[in-house]
């Protein structure tokens, strides 16, 4: 008789785990069903090893969804943002060339007027077509489908001929650059036409804001080749310098067709792609871009 009353007590336990652990797992799966939308930490009464993995595993899983659908936000805001600044930089030019051809057609200027209307035509014509290739390189390069062409570059030969190319640049906004070029640089393994777009994009960046100083150099720190772009940026504050290489960021809020924020981050993406850092910072009101290359 003792045995079987030991019996009955033990099923009745048995029941009372079963009836508890069900009861456990409709509390949690109703807390489940009622969080689907929302981020949710689930937590459990419960002191069995296996139930509360399970909830923790549960929990993984909210805060695994809860990190994507924060991620997709952002990446739509990103895009909305981007369409919006597209947007204006293609509309700028285009503005200005139907203005400019709106006053050729209607006004009957006289040839001088002409001609004047029709330089600026073109230029916001170049103007244009530079920023719609911008667009397609940005799109190549993030889409991975930028082939390299790895091969030994000379970075002092391909700094050195940037800088002839925009000599004259300089001397027509009264800068007189300061170059430091370091003899003995040995060559590098890379793809002298991302390292020359590179080196355009920054030269070109340092004449549009340069002011009256600029600096380049070209050197050896222990088994590093570092070169500095380094130019006079009055006004410019730390929280501008941290924004930079942002895509479509400019200081300039009117966003002019001079600058749309492009070059600058196709500058970063360019560098880290290769497999080099690229950093910047403001020193005594000096902007210093900075390339570190292996």
């Amino acid at each position: 008789m003792a045995v079987i009353c030991g019996l009955i007590a033990i099923i009745i336990v048995l029941i009372s785990i079963i009836i508890g652990y069900k009861r456990e797992f409709r509390r949690i799966n109703k807390e489940i069903s009622n969080n689907l939308d929302e981020y949710v930490n689930i937590k459990t009464k419960s002191v069995d090893k296996d139930v509360e993995n399970l909830v923790q595993n549960i929990n993984l899983i909210f805060d695994s969804k809860q990190k994507v659908v924060a991620e997709k936000k952002k990446k739509e805001e990103e895009l909305r943002a981007s369409i919006s600044n597209m947007s204006h930089d293609l509309r700028t030019p285009l503005t200005s060339i139907m203005g400019y051809l709106q006053m050729i057609k209607s006004e009957k200027p006289s040839e001088a007027d002409k001609k004047e209307y029709m330089d600026i035509v073109e230029k916001r014509t170049k103007s244009l077509q530079k920023l719609i290739s911008s667009f397609y390189e940005l799109s190549r390069i993030e889409g991975n489908e930028y082939n390299f062409n790895y091969k030994k570059v000379n970075l002092s030969n391909v700094l050195c001929e940037n800088i002839a190319v925009f000599y004259n640049d300089f001397i027509n906004n009264n800068i007189e650059p300061v170059i430091e070029i370091e003899e003995g640089i040995k060559e590098i393994i890379s793809d002298e036409g991302a390292i020359t777009r590179i080196f355009s994009n920054l030269i070109g960046n340092m004449i549009k804001h340069g002011e009256n100083y600029v600096k380049i150099s070209l050197k050896k720190e222990n088994d590093i080749i570092i070169t500095e772009f380094t130019n006079k940026a009055t006004g410019l504050t730390q929280e501008n310098v941290d924004k930079l290489f942002n895509r479509f960021y400019t200081v300039d809020n009117s966003r002019s067709d001079r600058n749309t924020g492009l070059g600058l981050y196709i500058t970063k993406v360019l560098v880290e792609k290769l497999g080099y850092n690229i950093t910047a910072k403001l020193e005594n009101e000096n902007l210093k871009i900075k390339i570190s290359w292996k």
